[in-house]
């Protein structure tokens, strides 16, 4: 009969994955069927224990089916110190002189559940004695991950919702642990184990790859926001100058790449690797120092367009990973980022300014740049990707305007020329920006002017080197249904052009 495992969790999820990992769940049951009321029935709880242990590598089983709603990860407000575990352990590591220990600073992320905040765990096939002896156990857990990540639990033999989006193990996605064979004898050492003995050489779980059926227009793109302050004030800056707050916050990225490596690779062998994949994920270079073509990290200048005063200036930036997908290494290495840049000071040409990135304490903004709408609208200009019309184009449109009275039927026709190329060229923009979903553009609107009340005609933002080439200009695009942000289009979307704005 199947098993259904049901986690509730009541105040957020604190790991650095989503869905939270089989593995987590097994930990959490064993911990549960280790307290005092489990004495009297042992053996039973045991044996499944041991039958979830081997779900997926043992003839005839499978690997858990996991159904979860989306989550939002949230701003790392915090630091929690724990004791370092080092490889270097016990003989080099630095002690602590008053308390004997080192302890390592680690950042507190988490993911904000939406409604109804339930995770299923679901194995389509056990043995029916073991499902009401996970039910007692699974109803005794009160967290599962972290101490902090509160949670309901049941367990029943009724499937999740079908209208759920559901993660199976698949060649590609995001990687979770899963407990293999041995996991519950590994984990009753590490609780009777000693804190001056050596770490276990097993862990016990084994990584699996699992991928959900989500639309790729429904997947998250890893995006943060960072506030502007000078002072303890906001500090705002022109939207048409959008280098100037562009640029430092690049430096600051190159700046953090070295941190960012120090902190993710698993030793020297692997710090070629990850050292490779954090330049082209931040800065967007490969190994030669030369610009990629393919999606990196974009910095999105956030013109002030909510409340009943919009004025169109900057005081806000967003990130996102347009490149990032279901990644795992690629979105470890934006947290971290978000992580080191907080707190940081932006510097001009090697002087400070004064002007400190910090985490915006509320969600608003992301929420708003995340939200889902068939339309979307500019707040900084799209740059086209090319020329509209070459040279001669020109001198015969301009001669055409010149002499429309005189010949309308001409004029009219370079008119339309020039609008149908403007429009290929627009739509070859947004198909590059939403490549992979299935989503169809219904109507493109072209302007000079801002669409949105506080966002600037497109002519007066500066542009310069290769963005300065071609024309700029604001869109109001529609789809044929809701798409998520952050979207960005056009040429220099990686560095504050062509940021779209829900409407």
């Amino acid at each position: 009969m199947p098993l259904a495992i049901r986690v509730q969790f009541l105040a957020g999820y604190s790991g650095r994955e989503w869905p939270p990992s089989p593995a987590r769940l097994f930990k959490a049951l064993v911990s549960s069927a280790r307290a005092g009321w489990a004495q009297s029935n042992r053996k039973a709880i045991d044996d499944s224990l041991r039958m979830l242990e081997q779900q997926g590598w043992t003839e005839d089983t499978k690997l858990p089916e996991i159904v979860a709603p989306r989550a939002a990860l949230r701003p790392p407000r915090q630091r929690r110190f724990v004791p370092n575990n080092s490889k270097n352990w016990p003989t080099e590591r630095k002690l602590n002189p008053e308390k004997g220990i080192d302890l390592e600073p680690e950042p507190m992320v988490g993911w904000d559940v939406e409604a109804p905040h339930i995770v299923w765990y679901w194995w389509p096939s056990v043995q029916a004695s073991h499902v009401p002896v996970i039910r007692d156990v699974s109803r005794r857990v009160v967290s599962v991950g972290k101490g902090e990540d509160l949670a309901v639990l049941d367990a029943t033999d009724a499937e999740p919702p079908a209208d759920a989006v559901r993660w199976q193990p698949a060649s590609s996605g995001a990687s979770l642990e899963v407990p293999e064979a041995g996991c519950l004898d590994v984990c009753d050492t590490v609780f009777a184990r000693n804190a001056n003995e050596l770490p276990l050489p097993a862990a016990g779980v084994r990584a699996v790859t699992y991928a959900s059926d989500a639309r790729a227009a429904d997947r998250e793109v890893p995006t943060f926001v960072l506030g502007l302050w000078r002072n303890g004030k906001r500090c705002s800056w022109d939207a048409r100058l959008l280098r100037q707050v562009v640029g430092p916050v690049r430096h600051l990225l190159d700046e953090v790449r070295a941190e960012v490596v120090d902190l993710l690779a698993r030793g020297p062998s692997d710090r070629p690797a990850m050292e490779a994949l954090v330049r082209r994920v931040l800065v967007g270079h490969d190994e030669s120092h030369k610009p990629i073509s393919e999606p990196h990290l974009a910095i999105l200048p956030l013109p002030s367009v909510l409340g009943a005063y919009p004025d169109g200036r900057v005081r806000r930036i967003a990130l996102a990973d347009f490149g990032g997908g279901d990644d795992p290494h690629r979105r470890a290495i934006v947290e971290m980022a978000q992580v080191l840049l907080h707190g940081r000071e932006l510097r001009d040409n090697g002087r400070g300014t004064g002007v400190v990135l910090d985490t915006e304490p509320d969600g608003q903004w992301l929420r708003a740049i995340k939200k889902r709408s068939r339309t979307w609208a500019t707040v900084t200009p799209l740059v086209q990707v090319a020329k509209e019309l070459t040279g001669a184009e020109w001198k015969r449109l301009v001669e055409a305007r010149r002499k429309a009275e005189q010949e309308p039927a001409k004029a009219a026709a370079r008119e339309l020329h020039l609008r149908k190329r403007r429009l290929e060229l627009v739509e070859r923009s947004v198909q590059q920006a939403i490549v992979g979903q299935e989503v169809r553009i219904e109507a493109i609107e072209l302007a000079s002017g801002g669409p949105i009340a506080g966002v600037h005609v497109a002519t007066q933002y500066r542009a310069n080197g290769y963005l300065g080439e071609t024309p700029r200009l604001h869109v109001r695009l529609t789809f044929d249904r809701p798409v998520a942000g952050p979207l960005a289009v056009g040429r220099g979307r990686h560095v504050g052009f062509g940021v779209l704005w829900p409407v």
